[in-house]
């Protein structure tokens, strides 16, 4: 294993309080913080991008997504001038139709069944399910780029790209209107052939919501870690169209963050619904006009759980941050650079459930989705977010349409009281992924996904943003607290497609570990 330290200033300065008294000093240490990337050599993980992805134990759920079956097509999907956006540039072959589990421990070759081996097995073992229902919903273990939250043991996934009919591709693509809840332990059991293990009541529900079609956003959820407490948030991505041909032709941008609740419906297997009114700045974000002029038209950026201090309740309270993202309205693809604060549950000064931080800039670095991790400390009131690679290298010249594939580290800092919130940016690392400071190919980290392994401690408040203090606790400074796998590995800054020498899907495996220094 190579092992790379980066020294991650987690605050900028340290320093010190004194007091007068008797010509005694009282110290006070502001902590600092160091990631270490090591990665797994001879990785037996599948080449996934753009996913769908469940924990349970030491095993990860992998379905869905793209991978590489022919001459590296799971890469960057092909944004050359005349590409159709449909077949040409998602080729169907690129699809993956695997269900995996694999354990990042052990480095085993993972387990796998078809998704045509999935509905024989579910055929012959279990009678309850209606196989023209499980069928119909293939296209949620077949898509790419779909929305999906783990809630205790269970995997939501809405939405999703990919071909009308996977049989006759030519028919166009869609953006699927689906709704799904997987039982993530019953999924690993079924694909281990432990068929007793199967929870059958649990194991599949299905439905559909015209409101909640979206590719390339995030699928969120606040109210803990228990099922039955929370809300569950569609935010940002786009409805690609049916076919774009030409240019992204169809396509409408989401323009809002959608709240949602999921319980179960009178039929078996089956999922009812309850979408809320819109968190927007748009009366009407299906409006026509809505993405010329919506702050939320945003896709495949960073979207990650944060937190702010509510002073009405007087508690700290989860909420969702959005930095960056693509595109601004316009012909030259511009990235965004700003952030807005989603707070569903608090309105602020102007009356608004969302905080527009229209002066925080990115610098058009890691403005594209990529692996996130978001740590609190309590004792300085400051939220972390680390930004791992993918899309974004800085670059703003008018000669390129978009800024390179990066390995750059970007570190956010939020400090939970601000009013109105707003964060601050620095570039921690050139090249997380290789033994020199110069941002260089390989780039690695585009569509790529964080896992928490057990060691991942999280606050009482989000289950989703690691607690600085329990855990590091009394004495330990360095604490391995999961994963980064997979994502679009791509061989040049500007690959603009996939295939040999342009980029693929990825199944390196990084293991991420949190040091404490003072």
């Amino acid at each position: 294993m190579k092992k790379r330290f980066i020294n991650t200033t987690i605050l900028a300065i340290s320093f010190c309080l004194f007091y007068s008294c008797n010509t005694k000093e009282k110290v006070i240490l502001i902590p600092e913080y160091t990631i270490s990337i090591d990665s797994i050599s001879n990785s037996n993980a599948p080449a996934l991008q753009s996913f769908s992805h469940g924990i349970s134990g030491d095993n990860w759920l992998l379905f869905a997504g793209r991978t590489n079956k022919k001459a590296d097509d799971g890469g960057l999907h092909d944004m050359r001038k005349n590409s159709d956006y449909a077949e040409e540039s998602f080729p169907p072959t690129s699809f993956n139709e695997s269900i995996y589990v694999y354990n990042p421990s052990t480095n085993a070759v993972p387990e796998s069944i078809t998704i045509n081996e999935m509905i024989a097995a579910v055929a012959e073992n279990f009678a309850s399910y209606n196989l023209e229902t499980l069928t119909k919903y293939t296209t949620v273990f077949r898509n790419t780029n779909a929305l999906v939250k783990q809630v205790e043991d269970y995997l939501f996934i809405v939405g999703g790209f990919g071909p009308l009919d996977f049989e006759n591709p030519k028919n166009g693509y869609t953006t699927y209107n689906q709704v799904a809840r997987i039982h993530i332990p019953s999924m690993i059991h079924l694909v281990k052939k432990e068929y007793a293990k199967v929870v059958e009541s649990e194991l599949f529900a299905f439905t559909e919501n015209e409101n909640l079609i979206s590719t390339g956003g995030e699928l969120h959820y606040i109210g803990g870690s228990e099922i039955n407490n929370g809300t569950f948030y569609l935010v940002g991505g786009h409805n690609f169209g049916k076919s774009a041909p030409l240019f992204s032709n169809g396509q409408k941008y989401v323009d809002a963050v959608y709240p949602f609740s999921v319980a179960n419906a009178a039929e078996p297997s089956s999922l009812s619904v309850t979408v809320n009114a819109p968190i927007s700045d748009i009366s009407d974000p299906k409006g026509v006009s809505s993405d010329d002029n919506s702050i939320f038209r945003r896709r495949d950026g960073p979207i990650t759980p944060s937190l702010y201090y509510n002073t009405l309740n007087q508690e700290l309270e989860e909420s969702i941050a959005i930095y960056a993202g693509v595109f601004k309205p316009g012909e030259d693809l511009q990235a965004w650079n700003d952030a807005i604060y989603v707070h569903p549950n608090w309105a602020n000064s102007n009356n608004k459930l969302y905080t527009y931080d229209k002066a925080y800039n990115q610098k058009n670095l890691n403005v594209y989705s990529a692996p996130n991790i978001v740590a609190y400390d309590a004792s300085t009131k400051i939220l972390h977010t680390f930004l791992l690679g993918g899309i974004g290298d800085g670059n703003t010249s008018k000669e390129v349409r978009l800024s390179g594939f990066t390995n750059t580290g970007t570190h956010i800092k939020l400090f939970v009281e601000s009013n109105p919130l707003t964060s601050t940016n620095s570039t921690f690392s050139q090249n997380l992924f290789a033994n020199n400071n110069t941002n260089s190919k390989p780039f690695y980290g585009a569509e790529a996904i964080f896992f928490p392994s057990n060691n991942f401690q999280s606050t009482s408040v989000s289950p989703d943003i690691l607690d600085t203090n329990t855990v590091f606790g009394e004495t330990k400074t360095s604490v391995e607290i999961g994963y980064v796998f997979g994502g679009i590995e791509a061989f040049a800054s500007h690959p603009g497609t996939y295939g040999v020498t342009k980029s693929r899907a990825s199944n390196k495996v990084w293991k991420v570990t949190l040091t404490k220094k003072f």
